[in-house]
């Protein structure tokens, strides 16, 4: 019998944050889920570990030796899930357990897919300076519920520049739950789950196109961790740029075709883009690509990858290659880092004015101590009351 739910963890070198994640998943009473942990490390120092000290029927754990590019182990590990619905998290993310009446009400409702609007956030221990010992956050929430139609979020993020999508309210299997169906009826039109360079941006924009009955929720169902080999702190400190050969999204993918539509440079705001028009054209999407606003998605990668300013100009004047045109683009990115600049200033001055958090502590060691933190802070089951409506 297929189980609920399919939570699904792609790891690699990351062992303590990983066991952390398991531990903390598989204390849940709940029994109609499985947890499925593929590795790519560098050894079987994890799956070792795993094998010789957690007896758990609902953990499904496997292995797979480098050379596996990272895009690979995220196929390995879909195509081992089993479950009605799927839920993909980081290895130093955790699950709020509320999730499993989430999915029991989709079930019970037909809902092909629920992305949460606002999530735990959690900093590991000595990730960064002014929280060594951990910091628990979750921004303030409604708990509203309401139906969208994802595809009419596909041009607005096109004449976006397709730059934080996570604010687009797209369907998406990354912190969000998905019917298995709907990831199959992916890879039955692009012979994978998951292309370009990045899945989570991939599937997001490919699931747009084929989910019918999509919700988003105002509340918190899973903690998005970040940890000091995290890409997400890697972002904050610039260190996801620079020349497109040095991309690690690249490694064990020599014959990767980098989409002509797209300056040759790496960074978070190019391969988002990259691999988010790579959903468009390999599940044939209706989707005017004209519409892509270049000129907004190189103001955002000068504004927040400073560390490589010279390279962008280079390597954006040789994709424009006429004068001309050159000299109205800049304009364009003049403008928008512009605009981008006054909505910050405007953001700092109204976070001085309210409080944005529902929840912020310090000093939580792992992911374990956060799940049981929120647990208790949420156990308000009203908060949820629109499943028994």
């Amino acid at each position: 019998m297929k189980p609920l739910l399919s939570i699904i963890i792609a790891t690699k070198n990351r062992m303590p944050f990983c066991i952390s994640a398991i531990k903390s998943i598989l204390n849940f009473n709940e029994s109609d889920f499985e947890l499925i942990i593929q590795d790519n490390s560098d050894t079987k120092e994890l799956s070792n570990y795993v094998n010789n000290n957690i007896s758990d029927k609902r953990l499904i754990n496997n292995y797979t030796s480098p050379p596996f590019s990272s895009i690979d182990n995220f196929n390995a590990a879909m195509s081992l899930a089993k479950g009605e619905y799927i839920c993909m998290i980081g290895d130093d993310d955790g699950i709020n357990p509320e999730i499993f009446d989430v999915v029991r009400w989709a079930k019970k409702n037909n809902i092909d897919s629920i992305c949460p609007t606002v999530y735990a956030s959690y900093l590991w221990p000595n990730t960064l300076t002014q929280y060594p010992k951990g910091h628990l956050s979750i921004n303030k929430f409604s708990s509203q519920v309401y139906r969208i139609n994802p595809k009419n979020n596909l041009l607005p993020l096109l004449r976006r520049g397709i730059i934080n999508y996570m604010n687009f309210q797209l369907p998406k299997l990354y912190h969000g739950i998905v019917k298995r169906t709907c990831m199959e009826e992916i890879f039955s039109k692009a012979g994978h789950f998951f292309g370009g360079l990045s899945p989570d941006i991939y599937s997001a924009v490919a699931l747009a196109s084929i989910v019918k009955n999509h919700y988003m929720i105002d509340y918190p169902l899973t903690i998005s961790g970040a940890c000091n080999s995290s890409t997400t702190v890697d972002n904050l400190k610039g260190a996801h740029a620079g020349k497109l050969e040095t991309a690690p999204h690249f490694r064990d993918r020599e014959d990767y075709n980098w989409d002509l539509n797209i300056p040759r440079y790496y960074s978070v705001q190019t391969i988002w883009a990259e691999s988010a028009l790579k959903a468009l054209k390999e599940l044939k999407i209706d989707v005017d690509l004209k519409q892509l606003n270049l000129p907004e998605l190189v103001s955002m990668s000068l504004l927040y990858n400073k560390n490589i300013r010279k390279l962008i100009y280079t390597e954006t004047n040789k994709h424009l290659k006429k004068k001309r045109t050159i000299i109205a683009f800049y304009f364009k990115v003049s403008y928008y880092l512009t605009k981008e600049l006054l909505i910050k200033t405007l953001r700092k001055i109204s976070s001085k004015s309210s409080e944005p958090y529902f929840l912020q502590i310090s000093n939580v060691k792992d992911i374990e101590n956060a799940t049981k933190i929120i647990v208790d802070k949420l156990k308000d089951k009203s908060k949820l009351s629109f499943i028994r409506d």
